[in-house]
């Protein structure tokens, strides 16, 4: 492996510390189009190439980009230089209890403490919500029964019966 406190896989693909996955691929089959050692035969070349390839294992798997970030902040050691940022990263330590993520929370003295809501006797608590009251049934009327559709078809065949005896008559 080359010397990890020259090499930069970004400053070799030639790409920012934020570039994509489609924009470190591209950058990789480009320079592996350029510095191929079977495209330039005469060329001493497979060093370049090597170090192309290196550089393609790391920042093709998400996991070993996002180890390489964590072990070179400054942007892969003197390459930086002044772009680079001047602090290190910040690393928090695990928390030493359970209960460190939920410090937030009153105690039971202050939840005592706090004022209560006074509702009038009789008034029921409305949860609030953005849902529509349900619809009240309506009580059934003549309309919603089966007899008025019997009846409707009755008018209906006896309204057809007359068509053909009046035809028949005429």
């Amino acid at each position: 492996m080359a010397n990890r406190l020259t090499f930069d896989p970004y400053r070799i693909l030639g790409l920012p510390h934020t570039a994509s996955p489609l924009q470190v691929a591209r950058a990789h089959r480009r320079l592996a189009k350029q510095y191929h050692p079977d495209l330039h035969p005469g060329e001493d070349v497979s060093e370049r190439m090597r170090h192309i390839n290196e550089a393609w294992q790391i920042l093709s798997s998400p996991v070993r980009r996002a180890a390489y970030d964590l072990d070179h902040p400054f942007g892969g050691g003197t390459t930086a230089r002044h772009w680079s940022t001047t602090r290190p990263v910040i690393r928090p330590d695990a928390p030493t209890t359970t209960r460190a993520w939920a410090t937030w929370r009153a105690t039971a003295a202050a939840t005592r403490a706090a004022p209560r809501t006074r509702r009038p006797p009789g008034e029921v608590w409305v949860p609030p919500s953005r849902r529509p009251p349900p619809i009240e049934p309506q009580p059934p009327s003549f309309l919603d029964t089966g007899w008025a559709a019997l009846l409707a078809a009755a008018t209906i065949l006896a309204l057809l019966a007359a068509a053909v005896v009046a035809g028949r008559l005429t």
